[in-house]
């Protein structure tokens, strides 16, 4: 009888932990405050500086590394946006002020009923629904895949009419969401206090529940949350997170066996999502409000436009989204107030003949670009540029365009633009943050923009040694999809 071969892959685990940033990383490991990422990062190969998408918050981001597309074509554009085609305003949850003004009932029913099942666009596919290979999601926001189930509302959300008591999904073979649908019904913390289940200690006896089981898909999702919050109210110098989240990754390790057998029997990504900023302590937040005076702009109480409204703010933090409602209104009216404040140094539109301009609150000057043209950069894409190239802290190496504070701009911006729409982006400098009605003002730190305090994270790798194309985490599905089509 002929012999059959076969080659058993390694399950992958991706560890994804909120605003987990190199510098704090690597001083919580010289603490030794952090033994199980320490054990990973000298048992792989560590990659400091992997781009985030913009907007840098965590749905588009998760969005764009599960779909390998940016917000205008997977079509979440932040934790809050305009949609044009619906004309109304998306919130997935901002802040608690926010929630309580916009209603909490909008931001709940937008996040269960529509994130995943309605508004990440049909026409593009998630890594778990490109595959055939077995994979799980577990706490991510953004999990979209092939199986059909019904996640049950918490309690509480029912009860009140803000949720109703079943929601339909479409998930991967193995799928975690807090209390809402468990892999074990053993997992905890899931009550109020705890976010129903979306914490980094339930995340954790999930996936080691699947270890247990010897079930391990091909590819799980793991999301860690926990990091984020302590960053946002203590700044990134506090190593808390970082330690809180060790603890719970430790006993992952300890399932194998030991964390030898571990490595040795599962490759391992540990991810950052974004990274934060500090905030300075006087004159923090940039009011959108009055920049804008005196245009009419949409009450955060409505989602919907009335024929009053000349212009809606949907700020994600360090950034916001200016849509332009009012036919009178030109861009370049906008533009021309934005301009006055010092502290916006990114002030970007495009027009519907593609190009795409920018300036800046701090200095003179103009740059407009646009795909496919003479110049390339390090991820081989190919723009035409006229104007001003510092505004976007770009150089020049004859063809060859050069990043600077803002890694990836040309093609991240663009990504985020919408001529249909109508909108200008704006970002704030590191130390502020922008508001509008009931915005969040974190004490600590935040994100949200294209510089690079915000945009790069680390990476760890384990067991892996094709690294990914481009160091960026909008190409980590084309890498994870070529891995398990090994």
């Amino acid at each position: 009888m002929k012999e059959v071969s076969f080659i058993i892959h390694k399950p992958i685990i991706c560890l994804l932990i909120d605003s987990l940033m190199d510098a704090p990383l690597q001083e919580e490991i010289q603490a030794g405050r952090a033994p199980t990422l320490q054990f990973l990062r000298d048992n792989g190969t560590y990659y400091p500086r992997v781009v985030s998408p913009f907007p840098t918050m965590s749905v588009s981001i998760d969005s764009s590394m599960l779909t390998g597309k940016p917000p205008n074509q997977h079509g979440i554009y932040g934790l809050t946006y305009y949609h044009q085609k619906q004309k109304r305003v998306y919130n997935f949850g901002t802040g608690p002020k926010e929630i309580f003004l916009f209603g909490v009932k909008r931001v709940l029913r937008a996040g269960m009923l529509e994130l995943n099942q309605k508004l990440l666009h049909k026409d593009v596919k998630t890594l778990h629904e490109e595959t055939d290979e077995p994979t799980a999601s577990i706490n991510a926001m953004i999990y979209r895949g092939k199986n059909h189930t019904k996640l049950r509302a918490p309690w509480i959300a029912w009860l009140t009419g803000l949720l109703p008591r079943k929601i339909e999904a479409s998930v991967p073979t193995y799928f975690s969401y807090g209390s809402m649908h468990t892999i074990d019904k053993r997992s905890h913390p899931k009550n109020m206090l705890t976010q129903f289940g979306v914490n980094d200690h339930f995340s954790s006896m999930e996936i080691i529940s699947l270890i247990k089981q010897d079930k391990l898909p091909r590819l799980s999702l793991v999301y860690f949350p926990g990091n984020d919050i302590i960053v946002h109210k203590k700044g990134t110098s506090e190593g808390k997170g970082i330690k809180k989240t060790d603890d719970v990754l430790s006993p992952i390790l300890d399932a194998f066996g030991s964390w030898e057998e571990a490595i040795q029997k599962c490759n391992f990504v540990v991810l950052g999502d974004s990274g934060q900023t500090n905030m300075v302590k006087t004159d923090t937040y940039i009011d959108l409000r009055k920049i804008l005076h005196p245009y009419a702009i949409m009450p955060l109480s409505r989602d919907t436009p009335q024929p009053e409204d000349q212009l809606i703010t949907c700020v994600n933090e360090r950034m916001s989204y200016i849509y332009i409602l009012d036919e009178q209104i030109s861009y370049q009216d906008v533009v021309r107030l934005c301009k006055v404040e010092k502290k916006l140094d990114v002030i970007a539109w495009q027009e519907e003949d593609g190009w795409i301009h920018v300036v800046s609150g701090q200095t003179d000057g103009a740059l407009s670009f646009r795909a496919n043209g003479e110049y390339h950069d390090e991820f081989d894409q190919k723009w035409q540029l006229e104007g001003d190239i510092s505004i976007l802290d770009l150089t020049l190496d004859e063809q060859t365009i050069q990043y600077g504070m803002y890694p990836d701009a040309l093609s991240r911006l663009s990504g985020a633009l919408d001529p249909k729409s109508r909108s200008v982006i704006v970002t704030v400098s590191p130390g502020y943050e922008l508001v509008g009605q009931g915005s969040p003002k974190h004490k600590g730190a935040s994100h949200g923009s294209l510089h690079h305090l915000d945009s790069l994270v680390p990476m760890i790798v384990t067991g892996i040694q094709q690294p990914p194309e481009n160091l960026r985490i909008i190409d980590l599905k084309k890498w994870f999809l070529g891995l398990l089509e090994e």
